[in-house]
């Protein structure tokens, strides 16, 4: 019978094919729609990762019109032509939501940077997080500054550049999440450190090696196999404290100490296939780093403190059983992190990427003194991340109160932001 012929005009699937044109070409104008500042925005470097899969998602899409338009606009009159037209837009629209969610996904992120409250605030967590990456392997070099913004719930998280992301695209840029608590208490901002400790653990090729140096060290140490399962599983998470300690010093303790002080069920709750270790070795963990690394200190106190707020005999039988056993590899642990060479570091330990007179309370102490003698508080020759860790020992140490130490660190995270150097 040969094609049946359209009856009448064919302006609808036209407009729609314009419509979907017009659609897709929004993929390339984020920036545009957001209207960042200059003393709100992201940096080129952020902006490129992000605008990179935009575009090409755009191409894609683009080329996929075009190509079925050729094919069937020059057939147009006939219905055979027009029903496969109106098939094949409407599965552009449908896979184009997908890439709509990539968009929508950092038009929220992004958005949050217009708040005059938050926008300046954020660019100062991403010099912080990217303090905390930019060491001396070549692995880090490459790496872009992560995004921070602002998010419920009670912890941060992060979502590392090259994971998938819900629509299965590849997310190009590291972000990190944190509770929007943190606004008034950037004290614990060691917790942006930590998910950075995530991304350089994949970076550097730590995760497997770390698990399995830490699983070696405590079958020599005479540990049973469930703990040898369970702290090789918990080194996931003990390694980006390890970083935020090296980045931070004895103020990743402190923030630990805070962050994890949770009903004693949570605190004692043990998990073999949890990456995150009890709350209640955590701490103390973090402790033995700061007595490993400088001897008899304040963090004596600390551990006295924890160990009062959550004794043992509070736990289940079996909980008490396994924490009492698992103290004893405490120190097998921080040898492992402190001593053990890496092939994948060229054969250096991870503290050697460190200059641990960085972060050291001696130089704390001596800051702290010049700035009563002088009344003026000059960190100007520490990093960003060392000069969290001074403000962490500088709130427990000064009298200084919570809501003036608050404003303090705003001012602070804002000349980040701005990239001046903080002086008081």
């Amino acid at each position: 019978m040969g094609n049946v012929k359209a009856m009448g005009d064919t302006k609808y699937l036209k407009l729609r094919y314009n419509a979907i044109e017009n659609k897709i070409k929004l993929l390339s104008k984020l920036r545009i729609a957001i209207g960042l500042t200059e003393y709100n925005d992201i940096e080129e470097s952020q902006w490129e990762a992000i605008e990179s899969q935009l575009h090409y998602a755009q191409s894609k899409y683009i080329d996929k019109l075009k190509r079925i338009g050729s094919e069937l606009f020059i057939r147009l009159n006939e219905m055979e032509a027009q029903r496969e037209l109106n098939a094949q837009l409407g599965k552009i629209e449908l896979d184009l939501s997908r890439s709509f969610t990539f968009y929508d996904t950092f038009l929220d992120i992004l958005s949050q940077r217009l708040m005059p409250g938050i926008g300046p605030i954020l660019r100062g967590c991403e010099v912080l997080a990217y303090d905390s990456i930019r060491k001396n392997h070549p692995a880090l070099s490459t790496i872009t500054k992560p995004i921070v913004y602002f998010d419920r719930g009670f912890g941060a998280s992060t979502r590392r550049e090259g994971v998938s992301l819900h629509d299965g695209t590849k997310n190009p840029i590291t972000t990190i999440q944190i509770p929007y608590t943190k606004i008034n208490s950037k004290y614990t901002l060691t917790s942006i450190i930590h998910e950075t400790g995530h991304s350089v653990m994949v970076r550097l090729g730590l995760v497997t090696d770390l698990s399995k140096s830490i699983r070696k060290a405590l079958t020599s140490a005479g540990a049973d196999t469930s703990l040898q399962n369970g702290f090789a599983n918990w080194s996931k998470e003990i390694a980006p404290d390890f970083w935020g300690f090296l980045n931070c010093g004895m103020t990743q303790a402190l923030s630990a100490k805070e962050l994890l002080s949770l009903p004693h069920r949570e605190v004692f709750n043990i998990s073999f296939n949890d990456p995150h270790p009890p709350p209640y070795l955590r701490v103390l963990l973090i402790i033995d780093w700061c007595r490993r690394q400088w001897g008899a200190g304040e963090w004596d106190n600390w551990e006295s403190e924890w160990r009062n707020l959550y004794p043992l005999k509070m736990a289940s039988e079996r909980n008490r059983k396994i924490l009492r056993e698992a103290e004893n590899f405490i120190s097998v642990i921080s040898q492992v992190l402190f001593r053990t060479k890496f092939n994948s570091l060229g054969g250096r330990t991870i503290p050697s990427l460190f200059n641990m007179d960085d972060v050291s309370p001696h130089r704390y102490r001596r800051i702290l003194s010049d700035a009563k003698r002088n009344g003026v508080l000059n960190l100007n020759n520490l990093t960003p991340c060392s000069q969290l860790g001074f403000l962490g020992y500088f709130r427990i140490n000064s009298g200084i109160s919570e809501d003036a130490l608050n404003r303090l660190m705003t001012r602070w995270l804002i000349q980040f932001g701005k990239n001046k150097i903080f002086y008081n």
